[in-house]
């Protein structure tokens, strides 16, 4: 490697201000870097606006993801409206691309939104396109056409795309990506067969619909050799009136005539409602599919068109598949046995949002997430419809019990299918809410899937307290969420504790914080019967819950992100804090300690300047030093000496097992079966002293130190910026 020049990390174009600090004055690599991990547009946009030398930077990264959005009626910011004085934000993106040199800075284009057609039925009558859509169409062929570099192009608009814009994607070297929304009117327009794009690698269709706008994509198909990703989505109208109007052959004949099939890798279907042909087992070759996605976006309990359903085979004859990763959102017996017939699956997804029946209880999207005062999705009056399903159709007719055994049924099949054939190799799966699994059920799926990475599932209320027994046997679980189960009563109406709730009836516990808390607050908490009333607690409760819950490294270590229904918490570093007062001794550094962590509403320490509380960014903690007598404290806990009093209290050994029952990590494996310690884990061997302060009846022991402190651990509620990123709450949803 040759060397670098070290005035490239000196030069910097500003000397020290008098007056204080200045960017300028860092090296320019650095600056360059600190400008590259600059996400949102507007500061992009005024850092173009600062200099000359930030303008060279942030020029390029600005136009690299060009957005443009349409909207069918004046937006106004205040008192003015958007692009006074010139045109709308999307026509002037437009003219900025056009006239201006930047066009070849733009590697992703998205169109989207609105566009207003004018007199669209007068022109459909006399078979002529609106100008405004031609005209829309010839600009951002213009601006296509600049666009050199070009590596993703998505038209999202609701008006159609012509042959003028195709016709410019096809002079692109670079274009990899395609997204092409069809428009769901019924006016007639022309009809376009979708040229070839020999460098095509991703294609995304959505609101296909053969009666509204039947563009052909057999030649761009049969054409596009080094396509590895198809995404189709049809509209839901077809299924939703029972028209099976979609033809899979007229898509794939010619990949069919020419014995050519698609090597797909990564295959997703979204509303498909069309019968099976044998043909469409010559149209892809199954030996390459490793990703399979198939939603319905429709209630499975609905059995009107089954006899379209049930024409598609469980199994390809005469095939071995290689998929690693299935979503679905429709769970049947079929499915089931689909999952039966080959092994290896590594992510496995079912969507618990459909269009009948959104799971709003469990959902962390922004205005999905239920309010306090309607936790429960309304229930029909009807006893036979029962998850939403349509009082008219065939599964309404049947009784309640009926309808749970078969959930029930089909719950033990695929459990039974994933646990036997997909264990050892599963890294992600999420569960259906609709199946509360109980302790045994759990204990099973950990001991047969031991490198579970992301986990998802819901647990009846009374199984709460196997999950602090069962994950110390998931060694690489980063994610875990606790779905609330479909159906759920409303709070306040169960008849069950956790042992995490009962934590908090000792008599010190309630006295520290019936300060800091409201009674009503208090008596939820005291007073929750089942999942929902969990999840409504007050965040500043649940953290404080968890802050001692998690603080086990050896048993929540790895657990980065744990999510409670609609809620989710980032679990972060470890610190210590001195253990209360016995219940008839007060400590005045107990209670300071309390008093100062009330006021920011967090579980952190005080006076500690790693702490990371709801209100404060989202960032990683910091490295620390540590007392060097701490020899079971995280490297990266901070010390607090606010909370670390000059004279240490004699540790308390406790002669009595954890109520945890949990083992090390690095417990070596017994003749036991893995499958019994699973369900019954060891409980006669712990790894850090007990105080017997914090051992009451019913009550989980806290994390004691060798020093006499109680370890405990940083939490932050984080929204939907993070969670997306996480695949069991990313891809729950009705998206491909």
């Amino acid at each position: 490697m040759a060397a670098v020049n070290q005035n490239m990390f000196d030069a910097s174009i500003a000397m020290d201000r008098p007056g204080g600090s200045s960017l300028m004055v860092l090296p320019l690599n650095l600056i360059a870097e600190i400008v590259s991990n600059v996400e949102d547009t507007g500061d992009l946009a005024r850092l173009c606006r600062t200099c000359r030398v930030l303008n060279y930077m942030a020029l390029p990264q600005l136009y690299r993801c060009l957005t443009l959005t349409s909207y069918d009626r004046i937006r106004y910011r205040g008192e003015q409206p958007e692009g006074i004085g010139s045109g709308s934000p999307f026509t002037m993106g437009l003219n900025a691309v056009i006239t201006r040199p930047y066009a070849t800075l733009v590697r992703s284009m998205t169109l989207r939104g609105d566009w207003k057609e004018h007199e669209l039925e007068e022109h459909a009558r006399v078979g002529r396109v609106p100008d405004s859509s031609m005209m829309l169409n010839i600009a951002v062929r213009a601006a296509v056409d600049r666009m050199t570099s070009l590596e993703s192009f998505s038209w999202e608009l609701n008006t159609k795309m012509l042959d003028t814009v195709y016709m410019g994607l096809v002079q692109l070297p670079r274009l990899t990506s395609l997204t092409v929304r069809f428009p769901s009117s019924r006016h007639p327009q022309p009809t376009s067969v979708l040229p070839p794009m020999p460098h095509l690698r991703s294609l995304k269709i959505t609101d296909i619909d053969p009666l509204c706008y039947p563009d052909d994509i057999a030649t761009l198909l049969w054409k596009s050799k080094k396509l590895r990703d198809l995404r189709l989505h049809w509209s839901p109208r077809m299924r939703i009136a029972q028209e099976p109007s979609v033809s899979l052959h007229d898509y794939f004949r010619k990949s069919i005539a020419a014995k050519q099939p698609l090597p797909i890798k990564k295959m997703s279907f979204s509303n498909l409602y069309a019968f099976h042909t044998e043909e469409f087992n010559i149209a892809f070759d199954p030996t390459t599919v490793e990703d399979v996605t198939f939603l319905s976006g429709a209630d499975s309990s609905n059995l009107v068109n089954t006899f379209v359903d049930s024409s598609w085979p469980t199994v390809v004859p005469h095939r071995k598949l290689k998929i690693k990763s299935i979503r679905m959102d429709a769970v049947s017996k079929r499915n089931s046995e689909f999952l039966g017939n080959f092994n290896g699956l590594e992510k496995l997804y079912f969507v618990n949002m459909t269009s009948d029946s959104s799971d709003y209880l469990n959902s962390p999207r922004p205005g999905m997430g239920p309010a306090s005062s309607a936790l429960t999705p309304p229930v029909s009056e009807n006893p036979g419809a029962v998850n939403g399903t349509a009082g008219n159709s065939p599964s309404a007719t049947a009784s309640p019990a009926s309808q749970t055994n078969l959930q029930l049924n089909i719950r033990d099949s695929y459990i039974a299918n994933i646990t036997t054939n997909h264990g050892a190799s599963l890294r992600h799966l999420l569960l259906s809410s609709r199946w509360p699994l109980s302790t045994t059920m759990i204990a099973r799926l950990v001991h047969s899937c031991p490198n579970l990475e992301q986990l998802a599932l819901a647990t009846e209320f009374s199984s709460m307290e196997s999950l602090g027994l069962l994950v110390p046997f998931l060694r690489k679980l980063v994610a875990l969420r606790l779905l609330i189960p479909a159906g759920s009563v409303a709070p306040h109406s169960g008849a069950l504790n956790t042992t995490m709730l009962r934590t908090w009836k000792t008599p010190h516990v309630q006295e520290t914080f019936s300060g800091r808390f409201s009674k009503a607050a208090i008596d939820l908490l005291n007073n929750a019967k089942s999942m929902a009333d969990v999840v409504d607690i007050d965040d500043r409760i649940l953290m404080e819950i968890m802050s001692y819950d998690m603080a086990n490294e050896q048993i929540f270590g790895k657990l980065k992100i744990i999510g409670l229904g609609w809620k989710a918490f980032e679990l972060q570093g470890f610190y210590k804090t001195p253990p209360p007062p016995p219940e008839n001794e007060p400590d005045s550094n107990a209670a300071g300690d309390q008093s100062a962590d009330a006021s920011n509403g967090s579980p952190n320490p005080p006076n500690d300047p790693n702490s990371a509380g709801p209100e404060q960014p989202h960032t990683a903690p910091r490295p620390n030093n540590t007392t060097s007598g701490d020899t079971n404290t995280n490297p990266i806990a901070p010390k607090t000496p606010a909370a670390v009093p000059s004279s240490q209290p004699t540790p308390h050994p406790d002669p009595r097992p954890s109520t945890l029952g949990k083992r090390s990590r690095d417990d070596d494996e017994s003749n036991e079966s893995n499958e019994n310690r699973a369900a019954q884990p060891s409980s006669s061997e712990t790894d850090e002293p007990r105080d017997p302060r914090f051992q009451g009846d019913g009550c989980i022991a806290h994390t004691v130190m060798p020093d006499g402190y109680i370890r405990r651990r940083r939490l932050h509620r984080v929204g939907w910026d993070v969670l997306k990123h996480w695949e069991i709450w990313g891809l729950d949803s009705q998206e491909i």
